[in-house]
């Protein structure tokens, strides 16, 4: 196993990749940095609502929304009350518009609230998580970006025929199985136990990679025989055996849907990089943009670049929130130019020689 990481003007993209498959997508934004609080850290946080109805308190950790720290069976902790400094670990990161939760961590008294322990940038937690090393992508001979593509893409073929088309929505993420004009010798029964079961393993690998939590519905071909469901049942449980997030897989209803629930870790990569179902952030699009302008400022070392981008684009990267533009001269010296082009769509962009 190994993480393959790249730095980039805005952000880092990272994967973990096991053999020669990508198996997790990590990315860290620099507009998030101290805004957003990572899985691990360790807060001195300040109680502020202690809430029997939920068996739990809320706490202000000093960025983003209120952590919601649970009782579990044993109840509210001796001398926990509102008002209170505690100690806390971030044990999921926020998502939408829930606040992260926490667990107790024994610190230091002092001020709250404030960070006690921050988390090391995202290849490195990774590397440490994992035991393994880091790569770039060159070194390890990984397309990167075209992972991160295909990881966005609704739709996903399988080996032997067939595709997965998964759809995620506010509440969970639907995966509809379809044949897609695939044939088998044995008929259509062993076609459809065949096709079933290469889709349970690429589902698993697919809503791990794309950090999927919550409730996720999976609509099967339907299955005649018993013994077929039992095999698929097995198939699918088997493929989540080395996902580090816990996973309940319900029984198969007579439509041939399995819902499961994937405890969630931290935010999937749609809920990062889209505004809306299939649609990319204006921010994800001015970050891609930068990722154009970079690697076409070290294959052409000596030229003049023009950043030509459309209104939305362009108005990010003119507001530069992020500090980009400073960063990017120390990369590539000061020989590239942001264009506004109306005429282009608001969220296209192009990098051209001067």
């Amino acid at each position: 196993m190994r993480i393959v990481a790249a730095d980039h003007v805005g952000e880092t993209r990272a994967a973990v990749i096991d053999g020669d498959r990508a198996i997790e997508l990590h990315v860290e934004r620099w507009s998030e940095r101290g805004k957003r609080a990572w899985r691990g850290e360790v807060y001195r946080a300040r109680v502020t609502k202690i809430d029997a109805s939920i068996n739990g308190a809320f706490c202000d950790i000093g960025r983003g929304p209120a952590g919601f720290l649970p009782f579990g069976k044993a109840g509210r902790p001796d001398g926990l009350h509102e008002g209170a400094a505690i100690g806390v670990q971030i044990a999921r990161e926020q998502f939408q518009e829930k606040g992260p939760t926490l667990v107790l961590f024994d610190v230091e008294p002092g001020e709250a609230p404030e960070i006690v322990v921050s988390a090391p940038p995202i290849a490195e937690r990774l590397s440490m998580m994992y035991d393994a090393p880091v790569r770039t992508p060159k070194e390890a001979e990984v397309e990167l970006d075209q992972l991160f593509d295909e990881a966005l893409e609704a739709v996903v073929p399988l080996s032997g025929g067939g595709r997965l088309v998964i759809e995620p929505v506010t509440a969970m993420t639907a995966i509809d199985v379809d044949s897609a004009g695939r044939h088998t010798q044995g008929g259509s029964p062993k076609m459809a136990l065949d096709l079933n079961k290469t889709a349970a393993r690429e589902a698993a690998r697919q809503i791990r990679l794309r950090g999927i939590g919550g409730v996720v519905a999976i609509d099967f071909l339907p299955l005649k025989k018993k013994q077929d469901q039992s095999q698929l049942d097995q198939t699918l449980k088997g493929a989540f055996k080395r996902d580090p997030a816990k996973i309940d897989v319900a029984p198969a209803s007579r439509f041939a849907i399995v819902e499961l629930s994937r405890q969630r870790l931290g935010r999937a990569l749609h809920e990062i990089c889209w505004e809306r179902f299939g649609v990319e952030s204006v921010e994800t699009r001015a970050l891609a943009a930068l990722r154009r302008l970079e690697a076409e400022g070290k294959a052409k070392r000596g030229g003049r670049l023009a950043l030509l981008a459309g209104a939305e684009v362009y108005a990010w990267l003119e507001n530069d929130p992020i500090g980009w533009t400073k960063a990017m001269k120390s990369r590539l010296g000061d020989r590239f130019e942001l264009v506004l082009e109306e005429a282009r769509g608001a969220r296209d962009f192009e990098v051209r020689p001067l």
